[in-house]
């Protein structure tokens, strides 16, 4: 196996050398060199053909990453440098990163602190002001806002189509506080609007996630920008932007925007350098199913033995170190037969 993996190798660098200044896609080239006769019974799947391809021309997930074109953060300290990305897998899972920015509720208090707020002291609800998504390793991020007669008016209709068409097409939504607000918040506009329930999707949390695991001073999205050296988020200038955005302020407005763009791209980077210790994460093997051993968290099959078994309570299985993204994972299979555990007994529950 190890000698076939090394002579694909080789011959996807010297098809890769003669088509060097050439703009062919490497889902192309992967397909031309497994149909070429030549190479019959070296690759047994065109998978293997775009690994070997993507690692070459260095190329990550759906498109090459271009950190030159890449915005420059307006505020941010001066220690952040752009992460080095690891090579990842071209997944056929959609996984979709978003932010929502959402308005206050307005309502007559008394005084400042321990207010119970009847339904009848609520002036006006709350609305979604503005939305960010962009799919993970793409370089585009969407995103739509009010007008400035919709904000007067507090109708989010319109962008709320919006988000919905996008989360129909996610297959794992990823967000920070998502299942406390965002995701929520989004179902409550959908319900209000009258639209159907989005198709199904998994979710992933960084907020649940690190706190599950991780013992951070706080779990807000701006210290793991901090601490992780992701950018940090953009100075709103205070609550007075969000009273500017509510009285329709088109100004505003954008900064809230912006506002909201850059945290949708600051939770990119800290998912990746966070990604291996969520768990359990939404198997990634599933989405792509071609018989290969693959990392459940990003989908690679460039993985190690660890030579270390990790066991149940009643079985043992083989550790795999992921070379990509250095999540751990195990086989499915144990390493013990029925005749070796038949002696083995379970812990009583109580």
């Amino acid at each position: 196996m190890n000698t076939k993996k090394s002579e694909g190798r080789l011959i996807c660098e010297k098809e890769c050398a003669k088509i060097e200044n050439k703009k062919i896609k490497d889902f192309t080239l992967a397909r031309k060199i497994f149909n070429n006769k030549k190479y019959k019974g070296v690759f047994k799947y065109e998978e293997q053909v775009r690994s070997f391809i993507r690692i070459i021309r260095e190329h990550n997930g759906v498109q090459r990453r271009k950190y030159a074109t890449q915005p420059k953060p307006r505020t941010y300290d001066n220690t952040h440098s752009a992460p080095a990305y690891k090579k990842v897998e071209n997944l056929h899972a959609k996984v979709l990163l978003l932010d929502i920015e959402t308005a206050p509720i307005k309502a007559y208090v008394w005084q400042l602190w321990k207010q119970n707020v009847s339904i009848n002291q609520i002036v006006n609800d709350w609305f979604v002001f503005t939305w960010a998504a962009k799919w993970l390793f793409e370089d585009k991020v969407y995103s739509m806002k009010l007008t400035r007669q919709e904000a007067l008016k507090q109708d989010d209709k319109r962008i709320m189509q919006g988000i919905h068409k996008m989360l129909n097409e996610a297959d794992i939504v990823i967000s920070h506080n998502g299942k406390r607000f965002d995701l929520p918040r989004l179902n409550t506009r959908f319900i209000i609007h009258g639209m159907m329930p989005p198709l199904p999707y998994q979710q992933i949390d960084t907020f649940d996630s690190m706190k599950k695991i991780a013992g951070f001073t706080s779990n807000k999205q701006d210290f793991f920008n901090m601490v992780l050296h992701s950018p940090r988020k953009i100075d709103t200038g205070g609550f007075e932007l969000w009273d500017e955005c509510y009285n329709g302020n088109m100004e505003s407005m954008s900064k809230m925007q912006e506002y909201n763009i850059w945290d949708v791209k600051s939770l990119e980077e800290n998912y990746i350098k966070l990604r291996p210790f969520i768990v359990p994460h939404p198997n990634m093997g599933l989405f792509i199913m071609d018989g290969l051993e693959r990392c459940p968290s990003c989908g690679s099959n460039d993985l190690h033995d660890c030579h270390k078994d990790y066991m149940t309570t009643v079985s043992v299985f083989e550790l795999r170190k992921c070379n990509n993204c250095g999540a751990n994972s195990r086989v499915r299979k144990s390493k013990s037969s029925p005749l070796e555990k038949r002696g083995v007994l379970s812990s009583s529950p109580r």
